[in-house]
This record gives C-alpha cells, sequence and structure tokens, in this order.
C-alpha cells in the first residue's frame, strides 16, 4: 500500500517543505521578485502573459492585505494561500485562471476584513483588490467572486460548511479543487516544525512489531520530538476535518467529479496518512517505547477496525475507546471542541488508537472506491 499510496501524493512531504522554504525565502527577501515567485507558485504548470498578469497583480492584493501578519503556529499569513495555489497547479499541467485566484483569495472574507486588518490596510487591499477586477472580464470577476463567497465558512460548523461547498461543486468546481489543496497545506503545516520522521519507514516499523520476535524498537535517532499540545490539537483538528471532507464528498460522487478532484481527493488521504504516521511513530519513539505495548495496540486497533469500526459513527462508549470520537468533535461549541481535542491528545492511549485508526481510515478511502464514514453528513456525525 506504501507504494500505491506514493504514487498518488501530489507533493511528497519533502516537496512540500521545499516550496514552502523557496516560497517563504522570495517573501522575505529584501526586493520580492514577483515572477520568480509566480514561477514557483506555478511549478510545471502554464499560463499566458495575461494570466501571469492578473496572477501577479492578485499576489500584489494578497501581499498588502497579510502585509507581516502571521498564522497560529507563526509562519506568514501570506504563505498560506501561495502554497495552497502551488498544491493546486501542480495536479494539472495548465490549472484553470478562476481556480487558481480562487486559491489566492480562499480565505479573503474571514481574514481580510476590515475588522482584522483596520480601516487604512483594508482601504489598501481593495484598491488593489479593484485593480485585479479591471484586468478580468465580468465572467471570470463574477466566478471569482461567487467562489470566494462559498469557500468562506459563515455556518455554525465545519460539517455544515462542507455541505455548502457540495451544493455548488458542480457548477463550480474549484471549489473542491481549492478547499482540498486548501486542505493538504493546513494538514501538512504541523509538520514544518518536525520534518525529519518523514524519512523513516512506518510500514517497515509495524511489520517488524507484529512479526520478529526480538524486534528492540522503534528508533529514530535524536531530534524527534512529539509536538507539543497547541500543535497536536491542530494537527488532530485537521485529521477530523479531512475524514468528514472526505466523506462528504464521497457520499456525494463529489470524489471522482473531474480529474483535478480526483488526484486531490487521493493526495489528501495520502497527507492524511502521512501525518498520522508521524504521530503514530513519535509515540513509539518516546511514550509508548515498550515493543510488547505497540504490538498489543497494533492488534487492538486491528480488531476493532475489523470489526466495522471505521465504517460509521458510533454512540459514546458504545462499545470500544473510540466509539463516540466524532460526535464530540462535531457538536458543541468551539471551544468544547476545542476541550475535547486537547483531551483526546493528552490521553497518550487514546491518542494512538485514534491515530492508528486514521491511517486505516484513509487508507480505506483510497484503496476502496466504495469505502465512507457513515453518519457523516452537512448536520455533523450521527450514530448509525
Amino acid at each position: 500500500m506504501q507504494t500505491e499510496a506514493g504514487a498518488r501524493e501530489v507533493l511528497t512531504v519533502e516537496e512540500f517543505l521545499s516550496v514552502s522554504a523557496k516560497i517563504n525565502y522570495q517573501l522575505s527577501a529584501r526586493s520580492l521578485k514577483a515572477p520568480v515567485l509566480l514561477s514557483l507558485v506555478l511549478g510545471p504548470a502554464q499560463c499566458d502573459e495575461r494570466e501571469q498578469a492578473i496572477l501577479l497583480q492578485a499576489f500584489r492584493t494578497i501581499q498588502v492585505g497579510y502585509d507581516q501578519d502571521r498564522r497560529r503556529l507563526g509562519t506568514p499569513g501570506v504563505l498560506h494561500p501561495l502554497r495552497a495555489a502551488a498544491v493546486l497547479a501542480r495536479t494539472a499541467p495548465r490549472p484553470t485562471l478562476h481556480a487558481l485566484l480562487a486559491a489566492l483569495f480562499h480565505d479573503k472574507e474571514e481574514d481580510l476584513t476590515e475588522e482584522e486588518l483596520g480601516a487604512e490596510r483594508f482601504g489598501r487591499m481593495q484598491a488593489e483588490f479593484a485593480t485585479l477586477g479591471a484586468l478580468m472580464t465580468e465572467p471570470e470577476r463574477d466566478r471569482m467572486n461567487s467562489a470566494i463567497r462559498w469557500l468562506s465558512n459563515h455556518t455554525d460548523s465545519y460539517s455544515a460548511y462542507v455541505g455548502q461547498l457540495t451544493d455548488h461543486a458542480r457548477a463550480l468546481p474549484e471549489l473542491l479543487h481549492v478547499k482540498l489543496s486548501d486542505r493538504i497545506d493546513n494538514t501538512f503545516d504541523v509538520h514544518l516544525q518536525h520534518p525529519g520522521v518523514s524519512r523513516y519507514n512506518f510500514y517497515r516499523a509495524v511489520f517488524d512489531i507484529l512479526f520478529l520476535p526480538r524486534f528492540s524498537g522503534v528508533s529514530m535517532g535524536k531530534f524527534h520530538f512529539m509536538p507539543d499540545s497547541k500543535e497536536g490539537t491542530m494537527l488532530l483538528s485537521q485529521l477530523f476535518k479531512n475524514t468528514i471532507l472526505l466523506a462528504q464528498l464521497r457520499n456525494h460522487q463529489l470524489d471522482t467529479l473531474d480529474e483535478a478532484t480526483r488526484r486531490l481527493f487521493a493526495g489528501l488521504a495520502v497527507a492524511g496518512i502521512r501525518e498520522a504516521q508521524w504521530l503514530v511513530l513519535e509515540l513509539f519513539n518516546t511514550e509508548y517505547a515498550a515493543v510488547q505495548r505497540q504490538r498489543k495496540l497494533l492488534l487492538e486497533v486491528m480488531e476493532y477496525c475489523a470489526q466495522g469500526g471505521i465504517d460509521s459513527v458510533r454512540e459514546v462508549n458504545a462499545s470500544g475507546r473510540l466509539d463516540g470520537m466524532f460526535v464530540r468533535f462535531t457538536s458543541g461549541t468551539r471551544a468544547e471542541q476545542k476541550q475535547f481535542l486537547v483531551e483526546l491528545f493528552e490521553d497518550r492511549e487514546s491518542l494512538a488508537w485514534m491515530a492508528i485508526a486514521f491511517i486505516v481510515v484513509f487508507a480505506s478511502f483510497l484503496n476502496d472506491q466504495s469505502y465512507t464514514v457513515q453518519g457523516i453528513d452537512r448536520s455533523g456525525a450521527r450514530p448509525v
């Protein structure tokens, strides 16, 4: 499965780190070379001169908007939309202009508001945005603005937000292209703090744990650390959201809407596998180090999955350790959701179970075209 999954990656962790570093280097240069930045974002994709001029103006607009603002992990705010566009650009030799613009502005109505930026910066950004619009035809402007509107989350829950996207995806396929690219970028974002573990073979480690009687344990050397609580809860949130997105797309038969969606759907599943593997390896390397304990854990989670534990949403404490996890994630206030993630991350045994189960869930999405998690829809997660 590792070879098969690897062939479906839009970007490997290593490629993502390289692209991110190169884009960030250009952003931090004393004199930004916009054409170089454009070439880094586009990668192998091709755009004509008119499209390049529009994209360069889009860059100027988001640079004014984000300025020196930082994301929660400390990375430049403008880096995220640029990387999301870079992920999308690598799904096809010639991505559409409206898809790239939607990627660059997908957080505009949430992050680049007058309340967030202040009147002066917001005014400058809106002037740049108006200049961008003047370079486009009216149908192009209308389509870009529609995509920005539907990509903005003004709902009460992530599940309802995904439902909003599925409602409009057939008319605007770029909604799925951008949201899947956005999810891939968010999933890998925490990994920027811990890149080294990606070189360790997870599946070899699992085989050795299960079948080698004298296996001495996972040892990845120095400089490998569990994410801290903030990073860990953010990563868990990404993995839950990825599952909700993949399940709803599969439920609405949108995972194969077009080639770009198909590739990005598979790419997000692989990204989820890679990040969950990283979390399991760090647990095995540090706080879950006894091989006998690891073997027992793997066999218990395997039995839980074989008995249908990952096939549908279950009631809290119905029969197994992971029952009710999606109910708790999708119900309650944001503060309650955050508290649930903190508790899950700090409970190392439940965390290990959940991380392994995520690997099985994402691998199932990849390898079984009929697989989904029953009970996940726009209203949240309901026991089946």
